[in-house]
């Protein structure tokens, strides 16, 4: 699926290139810059294991425990912004970086009480049994 994904959006963004007259100028700028194929290939390789990853999370877990590891992710990006290169934060962004933070401690406090929760009720049921 994620193959099939990858390759209809590569031929759509080929056809887009090719549409808006966008690949004479994109080979002339990368012959011009060549310093620039390095980096393009660093974010490339970077995507394809970002969205891997995705993937994997999404098929094995649930899409709720994708999205909890990419809030947490970006919350972490934008705190470490801001410790390391002292940018200046108002009343609103400190809101919202903790209401972000409760969504997330909410969360799992949530995944856990349910986790005991069916611990306790298998339990219950194995007792009944007995």
């Amino acid at each position: 699926m994620q193959f099939l994904t990858n390759l209809y959006m590569t031929l759509t963004a080929i056809c887009f290139v090719f549409a808006f007259g966008e690949f004479k100028p994109g080979c002339v700028f990368l012959l011009e810059n060549p310093g620039i194929l390095y980096d393009i290939l660093k974010f490339s390789a970077c995507s394809a294991i970002g969205q891997a990853f995705i993937f994997y999370m999404i098929s094995t877990f649930d899409p709720l425990a994708c999205t909890t590891v990419t809030t947490t992710r970006k919350v972490f990006s934008v705190l470490l912004s801001i410790f390391t290169k002292g940018h200046q934060m108002n009343a609103q962004a400190w809101a919202g970086i903790a209401t972000a933070c409760a969504g997330i401690l909410g969360e799992l406090e949530h995944k856990f009480s349910e986790s005991r929760a069916k611990k306790v009720a298998d339990k219950d049921y194995n007792k009944a049994w007995l």
